[in-house]
């Protein structure tokens, strides 16, 4: 079980959902943990019943989100499981298998626990909670406190409920009543926000002490226990149905770790986790990576994270930017930076003690290839946009490991429009005809990052320079994942959890990334050109300066005069770009 065994080690003990993936990477089953160390090795260790011996043999990895509480592991189960549909939770897909809390939308409104989510009085629905009890105690609690309507029908005479001031009556009140700021204040405890309610309470069991009134004191106390006791405390569920992402980013000096908490309708329905390397420190890897993540994927309302400049991209990614620093976003945000920094640190110590037996993974690589065994290797990728800005990048490995110093960018210079084919061709004539006339030290496999065509492109010029290379394509699935490996006119599949996987797992998405920061970064100074050419005064050193500060057009539109100066622009030039960009729209 190689890289499974390995993430077994690294383990933490601390609770959070799990969830198994069979060879394709589909989510097979869901499932929560007190201790996710003790009970996730428990599939892989000891005897089981036929139903788990079969879930155990499909399964080719794991992932895990790591989360606060137990209780927090179990609803994030639910919300996952009703995500994905696992085939072997099937006995727990079912909506109705969890209670709600319902307000409801009734003239005189009440607090029920339900099964059912269906919205014919348009109630709003808080939870899912792990158990009728919790639910019923939390609305206990909150019936005491607020006076809703108690009863399913309202009655001809006031009830206990109605002396007891836990309602308002509305059996005998023919007035109008409004329930607003009732409403507005059981929905905010529901949505995680007692801490209003508890002081309330704390002021009236001080003044009930004042008064000498004792027992009223002591009920009050009693009720700011039961609802530190029975108030679900968790950070998986918010109930305003906004689609949001919690971006939480973790880096050291060598690596950037980027985990994403994704919630739509309240819940948590995934996780997306990467790392990045922080090879080119001119880049800004974490807003070109999230721009790409993007790209392919469903922008929420609103994205969190903090420390993250995305103000400028939000008309691009078309979500509001914000930064929590209370409250229910900003524990989940919280989450997201946690399981971040965890992710990083257990990679790393999985690499380390699978992948980075880096001369055992080459020659490996070397055997499964019919090669010798690639000391070097050599990896290219090409980005553009229908053709404009067309750039290529190369990424170099030596004895298995980045060698970023020896990475290279490439603009393609003469080849017009979208063609892969031909931008390949120049990019790899350029490279190896310049380490031909250098008598620089040759790869021992060149990687492409894509399939047959990329392979044959570089094959062409590699036989016209009379060189004897192997080349071998990284084909891509529609989220640029490795797929599968061509080699010799062959497709060749490998073991997704084996080291040689990993390794080109590795090289594909740096090479991938590595070309597309690079595009970015001339995409976005060759939309600047464009508006700003013309301008006399402006050269391409104070077009970059530009560039780097302002970030958009809009951005430098916006500035005043003084402020495009204060970047040592004199002041006629100034004066030229903010009339030329406000001159008209």
């Amino acid at each position: 079980m190689g890289i499974i065994e390995e993430k077994l080690k690294l383990l933490p003990d601390l609770p959070g959902s799990y969830q198994m993936l069979d060879g394709s990477g589909k989510i097979i089953y869901v499932g929560k943990a007190k201790n996710l160390k003790n009970r996730v090795r428990s599939y892989f260790h000891g005897a089981h019943n036929a139903k788990t011996t079969k879930l155990v043999s499909e399964i080719r990895d794991f992932n895990y989100i790591i989360t606060a509480s137990e209780l927090e592991a179990y609803v994030l189960e639910i919300n996952l499981i009703k995500q994905y549909e696992p085939k072997y939770n099937i006995a727990l897909t079912d909506d109705k298998t969890y209670p709600y809390i319902a307000l409801t939308n009734e003239l005189h409104p009440r607090l029920i626990v339900t099964r059912d989510r269906r919205k014919k009085n348009k109630a709003r629905y808080f939870g899912p909670y792990p158990n009728v009890r919790s639910a019923r105690l939390t609305v206990d609690i909150l019936n005491r406190i607020y006076p809703l309507r108690k009863c399913n029908r309202i009655p001809d005479k006031p009830c206990l409920y109605y002396h007891m001031h836990q309602c308002l009556g509305p059996c005998i009140n023919k007035e109008k009543i409004d329930y607003t700021d009732y409403k507005n204040k059981i929905a905010s405890f529901l949505n995680g926000d007692a801490s209003n309610l508890i002081s309330n309470l704390k002021e009236k069991m001080e003044d009930a002490s004042l008064n000498m009134d004792f027992e009223k004191a002591i009920e009050y106390r009693d009720l700011i226990n039961s609802i530190n006791d029975t108030i679900l405390r968790q950070k998986i569920s918010i109930n305003d149905l906004t689609s949001r992402d919690y971006i939480g980013i973790y880096k050291d000096n060598e690596d950037i770790s980027i985990n994403i908490i994704i919630t739509r309708l309240g819940n948590i329905i995934g996780n997306h986790q990467t790392i990045l390397s922080l090879d080119d420190a001119s880049e800004d890897p974490v807003s070109n990576y999230i721009i790409q993540y993007y790209d392919i994927n469903d922008n929420p309302k609103e994205i969190c994270a903090i420390g993250l400049d995305l103000k400028p991209f939000e008309t691009l990614l078309e979500s509001d930017i914000i930064e929590p620093k209370t409250g229910k976003k900003k524990e989940l945000l919280d989450m997201a930076l946690y399981n971040a920094k965890f992710n990083l640190e257990n990679k790393r110590n999985i690499y380390k003690n699978t992948v980075l037996k880096k001369v055992e993974t080459i020659e490996e690589l070397g055997k499964l290839l019919g090669i010798n065994t690639p000391y070097r290797i050599e990896a290219f990728d090409n980005s553009n946009l229908f053709g404009e800005y067309p750039v290529s990048a190369m990424v170099t490995y030596i004895n298995g490991k980045a060698a970023p110093k020896e990475f290279r960018k490439y603009h393609i210079k003469t080849v017009e429009g979208a063609n892969d084919y031909e931008s390949m061709k120049e990019v790899v004539y350029r490279r190896y005809y310049r380490l031909l006339m250098e008598d620089s030290k040759m790869p021992d496999l060149i990687v492409m990052d894509g399939g047959e065509i990329q392979v044959h492109a570089c094959l062409d010029v590699i036989k016209s320079l009379n060189l004897d290379i192997p080349v071998l394509g990284i084909q891509k699935d529609d989220h640029h994942k490795a797929t599968i490996l061509f080699f010799n006119e062959k497709l060749i599949n490998i073991d997704k959890n084996s080291a040689i996987y990993l390794l080109l797992a590795d090289i594909s998405q740096r090479v991938h990334d590595f070309a597309i920061s690079f595009f970015r970064s001339e995409k976005a100074k060759g939309f600047f050109a464009s508006y700003l050419d013309g301008i006399s005064g402006l050269g391409k050193k104070r077009k970059e300066t530009l560039i780097k500060h302002f970030i958009t057009v809009d951005n430098i539109k916006n500035a005043s005069v003084d402020e495009i100066r204060s970047l040592g622009i004199p002041e006629d030039v100034a004066v030229k770009i903010h009339t030329k960009l406000n001159e008209n729209n």
